[in-house]
């Protein structure tokens, strides 16, 4: 159930996504057209300042659409697999986030299966997003490992102490509970080691070759 569930979810995020993309951002590019067109003929003292002001509510909402559309569905988790769409992921929050990530990869060449890749994506982004609103994180480290017959995803931040397991134990927060049920529809588990400063997350998924 919790897999059919988990797959349902996958499906509906991709319709959303392509939705966003190809119909939502098509229009408002659509409409900025015009705005830059109009911009070009209309000598009106007052048009040019409007014009500006709407052209860059327009280009705010048309990224605004497209983090969205990388949110529901990142494009390149399925053309190009997980480490680049999680090295595109950390580059965005780099730029974005006030925070520096820092990546270590040593298994560029392992293809990671596709389910698997989308359920442990999640999984990063939960995590991450909890460093950053409640951790108050400067500094993040990620790597991938292969460790006993098992890929090991670390993530170590500078943050805010979290004790995770206590947390979900009590049931604060629905992230967290997203976090287990993904991480048991691919058969993996996720370890906290006690540091004596930030936190350290380990996630171990079987591996088939």
């Amino acid at each position: 159930l919790l897999k059919t569930a988990l797959k349902s979810e996958k499906k509906e995020r991709k319709r959303i996504a392509k939705d966003l993309h190809d119909a939502i951002q098509s229009d408002l590019n659509a409409v900025r057209n015009y705005v830059i067109l109009f911009s070009k003929k209309n000598t009106h003292t007052e048009a040019p300042e409007l014009l500006d002001a709407i052209q860059t509510s327009l280009e705010q909402t048309i990224e605004n659409t497209r983090l969205i559309s990388f949110q529901m569905m990142p494009p390149l988790l399925e053309t190009s697999g997980f480490n680049l769409a999680l090295r595109d992921y950390f580059e965005q929050l780099n730029a974005s986030s006030g925070a520096v990530f820092q990546q270590n990869y040593s298994l560029t060449e392992i293809q990671i299966p596709d389910a698997i890749a989308y359920e442990l994506f999640r999984v990063v982004q939960e995590l991450t997003s909890n460093m950053l609103k409640h951790g108050s994180v400067l500094n993040c480290n990620a790597g991938l490992t292969l460790s006993h017959g098992a890929l090991c995803f670390s993530l170590e931040d500078d943050g805010i102490p979290f004790d995770f397991y206590t947390h979900y134990k009590q049931r604060k927060g629905s992230g967290l509970q997203n976090i287990q049920s993904r991480l048991q529809s691919i058969s993996a588990r996720m370890e906290q080691k006690n540091t004596p400063s930030g936190n350290q997350y380990l996630v171990y998924i079987p591996f088939y070759d």
